[in-house]
């Protein structure tokens, strides 16, 4: 119409603003989910038991002296994971079943898992040491080297029941294999043994006790066992 005036309209700077808003939300979200994916695969390959995949620190029972410093230290150890995994610090945790060994050394994997995205594998000596020698086999895929470099790599490797059978010269060696290799790579490894320490030093021999020392913390749980009273 002749005398009119046209006006142009634009999108106001608060509907701008929430819509960048919105969509920063959603990208947000969508790394949240993925991180959780993330995690959820990183506990699926972990292999930890169902009995111990929610333990925690705080669900540790520490009464006595003893408890306090174990909790204490393994707590220190996960939540200075960065620092402890970049010179390979390790833990060895021994002393009488039903103590809390395995509760922590679970608690520290799923911390680390959690937070820092760290690749974590558990598994007994024995199973350990079936799955090397299940290389052996004339249609094995695997080599025993392989099978040794699968246990090297994870960030952190937590081994139970060292010790429980005393083994073969051969089985000694390969054990020395994996832990020697993780000791070099700067790998953490938190061994987990019901043996007395100075049984658990003639399993593992004394070059390996003094890189455990070396690098990280011995811990005796000498107190009673704690199952039952849950």
């Amino acid at each position: 119409m002749l005398g009119s005036t046209t006006v142009v309209t634009s999108s106001c700077q608060a509907c701008k603003d929430a819509k960048h808003a919105a969509e920063d939300a959603r990208k947000a979200a969508e790394i949240s989910r993925e991180r959780q994916r993330r995690v959820d695969s990183l506990f699926r390959s972990a292999g930890i038991p169902a009995r111990f995949a929610e333990r925690d620190f705080d669900g540790y029972k520490a009464t006595g002296n003893g408890q306090k410093i174990a909790h204490s230290v393994c707590r220190a150890f996960a939540s200075k994971w960065p620092e402890k995994a970049a010179v390979g610090s390790s833990l060895v945790l021994t002393g009488l079943p039903g103590t809390g060994k395995t509760h922590l050394a679970c608690a520290i994997a799923s911390h680390v898992m959690r937070e820092y995205l760290a690749v974590a594998a558990f598994g007994t000596v024995s199973a350990m040491l079936r799955r090397i020698k299940s290389t052996y086999a004339k249609d094995s895929q695997q080599t025993e080297q392989g099978a040794i470099d699968d246990l090297v790599s994870p960030d952190l490797l937590i081994l139970d029941e060292v010790g429980v059978q005393i083994g073969s010269e051969h089985e000694k060696m390969l054990m020395f294999e994996v832990l020697n290799a993780r000791y070099q790579e700067l790998r953490p490894t938190i061994l987990i043994s019901n043996l007395a320490m100075e049984e658990l030093e003639s399993f593992l021999g004394q070059r390996v006790m003094d890189r455990y020392r070396e690098c990280g913390s011995v811990l005796a749980f000498d107190w009673e066992s704690h199952r039952g009273s849950r």
